[in-house]
């Protein structure tokens, strides 16, 4: 293995307190640019995203554009009265880097907004070789920028391990193009070649 890929939200943090300010903040967005109350909102995110999984998809289906989403996203959203600092964090990309693996770090946020949360969790750019987010590719569980972070690190896929959460959305894509995969903070994925409860759990496989 020559490369690891980690997704962002949900796999470097657990908040539920984030996710609820997450999404009253995305409903607001969807309501200023539709011009349609929150209620309303809320309503017509929660409908899109039953079908097609991930906020990204889901603004684009309702006739938003992805980029501008997330850059109003960017500006409302408070990330730091949530997360903090993780030491623990650290020490885990520390160790990775010394094994002389690529760490890449995959996101369907805008860079923005991806910026803001790894900095409240003291994650700075030191930590990893490379970060993509739906600025630079459709997001999963598109292939695209999967794609781009095995040509970003120079490796076959069966060279890489891909950590996530969510198991359509990123563990089978990443499957399906030869990675390894593992999951974390959830069960169940019949694409995960590990389960792990931690990221700590990881330097002890790899």
């Amino acid at each position: 293995m020559k490369a690891i890929f980690l997704d962002i939200d949900g796999t470097l943090y657990r908040s539920s307190d984030y996710e609820q300010h997450l999404l009253t903040s995305s409903v607001m967005v969807i309501a200023e640019c539709l011009g349609i109350d929150r209620a309303e909102a809320f309503k017509k995110l929660y409908e899109t995203k039953k079908i097609h999984k991930t906020v990204s998809k889901s603004v684009e289906v309702l006739g938003i554009d992805r980029r501008k989403f997330y850059s109003l996203l960017a500006e409302n959203v408070q990330p730091c009265r949530y997360l903090s600092p993780d030491p623990s964090l650290k020490r885990f990309f520390a160790e990775v880097r010394d094994r002389r693996l690529f760490v890449g770090l995959h996101t369907n946020s805008g860079k923005k907004l991806a910026l803001k949360v790894l900095g409240c969790l003291g994650v700075d750019d030191g930590c990893y070789d490379a970060l993509v987010t739906s600025d630079d590719a459709e997001p999963k569980p598109s292939l695209e920028g999967f794609r781009l972070l095995l040509s970003m690190a120079g490796v076959s896929p069966e060279e890489a391990l891909y950590v996530g959460d969510r198991c359509e959305v990123e563990l089978e894509p990443a499957k399906r193009l030869g990675m390894r995969t593992a999951e974390i903070h959830t069960s169940g994925c019949p694409y995960a070649d590990i389960h792990l409860n931690s990221l700590q759990e990881l330097l002890s496989i790899i």
